[in-house]
């Protein structure tokens, strides 16, 4: 009930917080906010869409971490991993395909795999790779380029391609150390007696609303930055870019980390971008987008030190743009 009430308060001043950045912008004269009816309705569409989107994937992911926590011992979960590394690694990317969750909720699966004893650059790879494997991801992909199905396979293929090569250097970088923050470890159950199937119900539930309102208060920041800039004039920024090998990609993958899209809608979105941008622009923009945006980079710092998560980060943007530009040099090559 302490933390519950923390939670509020914490979630009060957090609102409070986003209305003194909103007013004080406008009082500097920052033009993306316009305190005009059509702007305000505009954001406030947008800001509302982005919560209710992200909410149920974020309550799926709280629930599913508590039945880990729950059920779930240490020692099964380190049977179940494969002793060789790469090997893990690899398996790690690919259990999308039977997990399918959201970037919205695989923070809390990730955080809660890692406590219990998967080393972290397999519960990462599994992190970046499931939101872009995910079987309903894949399906919405493949409607939005049904006339360029080969965007499917380069979406899938380097999306798990780019999470074993990052699971790969966090092995070499970090090895098996601590990269939790821990300021999260009131969330362990320290009861160290055996539960009857009542008293196991109800530590789900208060362990899947402690996760919840951990990562809601992140979800309602990253949204309020997200709303700003899908009702400012980005994507006609971008657009200057739009032909060029190397800067199209950059472009493309600070809109996709902006705008912080579901990656279950991503691909209707990257689809008007078809007669405008290079192809490997609009990859990077499908695979970038599921792996971190706005919204997930405050929650990445809320649950992990802050040098492995500017360390995650980078790496992300490294790679996918690297990968991207490939592809567009790949083409003019050919």
């Amino acid at each position: 009930m302490e933390h519950l009430n923390e939670s509020r308060y914490s979630l009060l001043r957090l609102i409070l917080f986003l209305l003194i950045i909103f007013v004080s912008l406008n009082l500097l004269g920052v033009r993306v906010f316009k305190l005009d009816v059509d702007y305000l309705n505009s954001f406030s569409a947008v800001f509302i869409s982005i919560i209710l989107e992200a909410i149920p994937f974020i309550l799926l992911g709280s629930f599913i971490s508590a039945v880990i926590q729950v059920f779930v011992s240490d020692a099964t979960i380190k049977r179940l991993i494969p002793k060789n590394r790469v090997v893990a690694i690899f398996t790690a990317s690919l259990l999308g395909l039977f997990i399918p969750i959201c970037e919205c909720g695989i923070i809390p699966v990730v955080r809660r795999l890692i406590k219990k004893g998967v080393p972290s650059y397999v519960a990462i790879t599994f992190m970046l790779s499931c939101p872009i494997i995910n079987p309903v991801v894949i399906l919405s992909t493949y409607n939005a380029f049904y006339d360029m199905k080969y965007m499917v396979a380069l979406r899938v293929g380097f999306g798990i391609l780019i999470s074993v090569l990052i699971g790969l250097l966090l092995w070499y970088l970090e090895g098996d150390k601590n990269v939790l923050n821990n300021t999260f470890e009131h969330n362990h159950c320290s009861c160290g007696h055996s539960h009857h199937y009542s008293s196991r119900l109800y530590e789900i539930l208060d362990h899947t609303s402690h996760e919840f309102l951990d990562i809601g208060k992140f979800l309602i920041f990253g949204a309020f930055i997200s709303s700003i800039m899908q009702t400012s004039n980005v994507r006609s920024v971008i657009a200057n870019y739009s032909s060029d090998s190397f800067l199209s990609v950059m472009a493309m993958g600070i809109f996709a980390y902006v705008i912080s899209l579901c990656s279950e809608a991503d691909a209707f979105i990257a689809r008007t971008f078809v007669q405008q941008f290079t192809l490997g622009s609009i990859a990077t923009f499908l695979i970038l987008g599921p792996m971190i945006d706005i919204k997930n980079t405050l929650i990445l710092f809320s649950s992990f030190k802050k040098r492995f998560a500017v360390e995650l980060i980078l790496l992300i943007f490294l790679l996918c743009i690297l990968f991207g530009t490939f592809i567009n040099i790949s083409l003019l090559l050919r």
